[in-house]
């Protein structure tokens, strides 16, 4: 299961997936690098369905056209990367439309593209019309459609109902935040080190008097001190901020949300200028990073700057992926890492600030699709080296470079 996948089947269910006890029926259910079982609460009644035996698969069809379930019995049919392998994909549909109950729901992950992979045959490639088209033949309404750019395979989602209840969310829903406060030091100090030649939030000061953004853009608050830098017109998110956050300037947008709903949702309609200066300091986990750099360079000018947070961690726990200390920087070196070797045409500068280290990037190019065209592969390879350590370049801040004035001019090309 591609990354894309995963993550736009978690926005069906976050979105649109009945409470309490409910069945449902997955299509295509091998675990094959992942499955969507682990997206649902313990009260959905789980049936993975295939066509061979195999981890994940609860139940295998001896006809591919007949679902082995009693009419309007299923709440709920989830199925992605499975519709392009049917070589007469519609007869599908209609079993779906016949085993939901009357306001079911059916969840569809289709490419749009991509290479051929034959499971065992590979046949379609589907486009927002043919999932209208579909809905028309089956009786199902199509609820919502979105496409996904992120490639290969550029996924095509669509929300389905039997009934007429259920309307498109329009504005992100309610919100499902683990808070990743650590409120204790660990028992080691040593974990809790601290180092850098200046603070990051000096650093930022200099930043905004050298770049003298017209419209800043912030991932992540927390208490905003980095947010009440801006004197200019700002946009910022953070789907959890602190108890004690608060907003003086009167020019700054705030979105309580996370930042993928935020660029789902609101990117057009928030940020009706290109940005000059961002920030983002936001779910210290690279492939969140990833996402939110991939996102926000699209918005920006292409003699902006955007400033990544926390590239440094002092000691090996504070790059843990789960928060288990004060001083805490997950993996963000891993992507500032892949940036490197992905995008050689960016000018990455990494800065020696207290407590644990920026990364400007300059030479923006908002039309660049290196990031998006092969997202899945990429997100792949940050998956498979999720258990690395931080090497010792890292952290003892090898290629870090002094935060004075000087070089943060030359990092930002100014």
């Amino acid at each position: 299961m591609h990354a894309s996948s995963m993550e736009n089947m978690r926005r069906c269910v976050d979105w649109y997936l009945p409470t309490g006890t409910i069945k449902v029926v997955d299509l295509g259910a091998m675990n094959v690098n992942g499955s969507y079982r682990e997206l649902l609460p313990p009260a959905a009644q789980y049936v993975g369905v295939d066509l061979e035996p195999g981890p994940g698969v609860d139940l295998t069809l001896s006809d591919v056209y007949l679902l082995p379930f009693a009419d309007s019995s299923i709440d709920v049919v989830i199925t992605g990367q499975m519709l392009e392998h049917s070589g007469q994909f519609w007869r599908v549909f209609s079993e779906i439309f016949r085993i939901l109950n009357p306001d079911g729901l059916a969840f569809v992950i289709t490419p749009s593209a991509g290479p051929v992979h034959r499971y065992p045959i590979d046949c379609y490639r589907f486009f927002p019309d043919s999932y209208q088209a579909l809905a028309d033949w089956s009786g199902l309404r199509l609820v919502q459609c979105w496409s996904d750019e992120r490639g290969p395979w550029r996924d095509l989602v669509g929300v389905f109902q039997k009934g007429d209840s259920l309307r498109a969310m329009t504005t992100p829903g309610a919100l499902k935040v683990a808070t990743n406060e650590q409120q204790t030091p660990h028992f080691d100090p040593s974990v809790e080190a601290h180092s850098g030649a200046r603070p990051y939030l000096d650093v930022l000061r200099d930043l905004h008097a050298l770049i003298n953004p017209s419209l800043y853009f912030e991932i992540g608050v927390r208490k905003g001190a980095s947010l009440a830098i801006a004197s200019c017109p700002a946009v910022a998110i953070d789907p959890d901020p602190h108890p004690d956050f608060t907003i003086a300037n009167p020019d700054v947008q705030f979105h309580r949300c996370t930042s993928d709903d935020f660029f789902f949702f609101r990117r057009e309609s928030a940020l009706g200028a290109p940005v000059d200066l961002a920030f983002i300091d936001g779910m210290h986990l690279a492939e969140y990073v990833y996402r939110d750099f991939m996102n926000v360079e699209r918005v920006m000018r292409r003699d902006g700057v955007v400033v990544i947070d926390d590239v440094f961690p002092n000691h090996p726990i504070q790059a843990s992926r789960e928060r288990v200390s004060q001083v805490w920087t997950g993996d963000v070196w891993r992507f500032a890492d892949h940036l490197a070797k992905e995008r050689p045409d960016l000018r990455l500068t990494w800065l020696d600030t207290s407590p644990t280290g920026l990364l400007i990037i300059s030479r923006i190019d908002p039309a660049s699709r290196t990031l998006w065209n092969d997202y899945n592969p990429k997100m792949r390879r940050l998956a498979d080296e999720a258990a690395a350590s931080p090497p010792d370049s890292v952290l003892t801040r090898r290629d870090a470079v002094k935060p004075t004035l000087e070089n943060l001019r030359a990092a930002c090309g100014r």
